[in-house]
């Protein structure tokens, strides 16, 4: 158990009430002075009179309590080798008083059939709850331990590489582990005075850590649809405007090694526009727009485009067409 500054137990009656509050913060901020006067209103010799108690006051404290939830719905889907893969966490700080947390990963840990291997871990800095390269911040221990408000959460991002030599299916897990930068240690612990306003600290359910796991799910193949448009408008310069030409190409790259089935390119044409009958191309070649021997067709709403089997490594590009109306 870890400890900070002077600590105790609260009393057993005050614990009870933290069982029942420490899921969710508290609504009240630690270190809001809560006081009332009670007044007695009475009669006397025809006289309306009325007095007052002393005031009663107290100082509301900290409950401290974290947790870590993983954002990604699924496993991360990756190649082997493969690098920079990003698995998303949200830390949500449920006590009521900000706190800093200090962050790390596990990338060894049971029930998988390798290890991630661990890079680095970025906060959120834009709070986009997506990981951006060059605008979110490179985590670093003790220099830029986030502070989290009550009630708020915070997104994590761990990143690892894959190692090479994994087959398909394999599965490789990591965990972001978050620990209160004040101090952790058994429910109901007080850090004494180090709270918000100068409360006490009382430390929740959570032990002031938590952590949450997801892995990397290793495909064979690794399939990237980019799509891309241009604009010609009817002088002739790119500016979308009614009677405009846009042309949509849809590049789709097949990475790592094995066989797709049934592979289909869809893609609906837009409520605003038109598609330019006799546009469909694949590769560069020509497609019907009609359900017949080639691979494409227009269902009259949508352009699709059937590849079959795919053999990665492979590229196919599609492309057609749209005026606006």
């Amino acid at each position: 158990m870890r400890v900070s500054r002077r600590m105790r137990l609260v009393p057993w009656a005050v614990f009870l009430t933290l069982l029942s509050t420490s899921a969710l913060a508290v609504g009240t901020p630690s270190g809001t002075i809560v006081s009332n006067v009670a007044s007695l209103r009475y009669a006397q010799g025809g006289a309306s009179l009325q007095i007052t108690s002393n005031p009663s006051s107290f100082r509301v404290d900290e409950i401290l309590n974290v947790v870590v939830h993983k954002s990604d719905a699924d496993n991360v889907v990756v190649a082997s080798p493969d690098t920079r893969r990003v698995l998303r966490f949200m830390v949500t700080n449920t006590g009521n008083g900000a706190q800093k947390f200090q962050l790390s990963s596990t990338d060894a840990l049971a029930g998988d059939q390798f290890d991630p291997v661990f890079v680095k871990l970025v906060i959120d800095t834009n709070g986009n709850g997506v990981y951006d390269p060059g605008v979110d911040q490179d985590y670093a221990s003790g220099q830029n331990d986030p502070l989290i408000a009550p009630d708020q959460s915070l997104a994590i991002f761990v990143i690892c590489d894959i190692p090479a030599g994994r087959v398909n299916n394999d599965l490789g897990l990591a965990a972001l582990n978050v620990q209160a930068v004040i101090g952790t240690g058994a429910p109901g612990t007080t850090i004494v005075g180090k709270g918000g306003g100068g409360s006490d600290v009382v430390i929740g359910l959570s032990r002031g850590i938590a952590n949450a796991q997801n892995g990397y799910r290793v495909t064979q193949v690794q399939p990237v649809l980019t799509k891309s448009q241009t604009v010609i408008s009817p002088s002739g310069g790119s500016v979308a405007l009614p009677g405009s030409i846009v042309t949509y190409t849809l590049r789709l790259e097949l990475k790592g090694s094995g066989t797709t089935i049934n592979s289909l390119i869809a893609d609906a044409i837009p409520a605003n526009g038109t598609y330019v009958a006799g546009s469909l191309r694949l590769n560069g070649t020509a497609l019907t727009d009609q359900a017949d021997a080639d691979a494409g067709r227009f269902t009259g709403n949508a352009i699709e485009v059937s590849l079959g089997s795919l053999i990665a490594p492979v590229t196919h590009v599609v492309s057609f067409q749209v005026r606006l109306n």
